[in-house]
């Protein structure tokens, strides 16, 4: 049930056609992985991307042996690191699971098969890196205009799912904060409630 809801989905992200996404999926690889896989490690070449049908990915890196998370993939998005997978560079991100997660993976060497038979693909991975760019670009607006408090509550009006998925120490790293100050945070958004 969860792959029907995803392909519906894919469906309505992608504006394929019936005909279309059936040449395209072909090419797509149904997984099962269980949570705490590591799917990519820095420094590597990321060979697949994924379109989570269920679960939750992190993207993330170490700066001064820190870990630092950088982004959460959850339900009907694409999940990599696009510009090792793009550009065939090493990764500066390593990318885990956080839960079971079911997926649809897409390895470099079936996109660019895909390319061949279906021009149209072309023109989706262009729509999906302008909206992985402008997302990344208004992440990092958020940390060079708004507070910590302003980027939590950006979150979870935004995503509050993830508050309940992700351990608070991982959403701390993401919104640039140390878990004692997300804690703090999070008291002081309750009492104005």
């Amino acid at each position: 049930m969860a792959i029907d809801n995803s392909i519906d989905s894919f469906r309505r992200i992608t504006g394929f056609n019936d005909s279309e996404l059936k040449t395209v999926l072909i090419h797509f690889e149904s997984k099962k992985i269980k949570k705490k896989t590591t799917l990519l490690e820095a420094g590597e070449i990321a060979n697949e991307v994924y379109f989570v049908v269920t679960g939750c990915i992190r993207l993330f890196c170490f700066k001064d042996g820190e870990d630092l998370s950088t982004y959460f993939f959850t339900e009907n998005m694409f999940a990599g690191s696009y510009d090792s997978f793009l550009a065939r560079k090493p990764s500066r991100h390593s990318i885990e699971t956080l839960e079971d997660c079911e997926v649809l993976s897409l390895s470099h060497k079936e996109l660019e098969k895909l390319y061949k038979v279906f021009p149209k693909m072309n023109e989706f991975m262009r729509k999906a890196i302008e909206e992985r760019f402008v997302g990344l670009h208004d992440l990092f607006i958020d940390y060079i205009l708004n507070s910590p408090e302003e980027r939590y509550l950006s979150l979870l009006n935004e995503r509050p799912d993830l508050l309940n998925r992700i351990p608070q120490h991982q959403i701390a790293s993401f919104l640039g904060i140390t878990p004692v100050s997300l804690s703090r945070i999070r008291n002081r958004v309750a009492k104005k409630k």
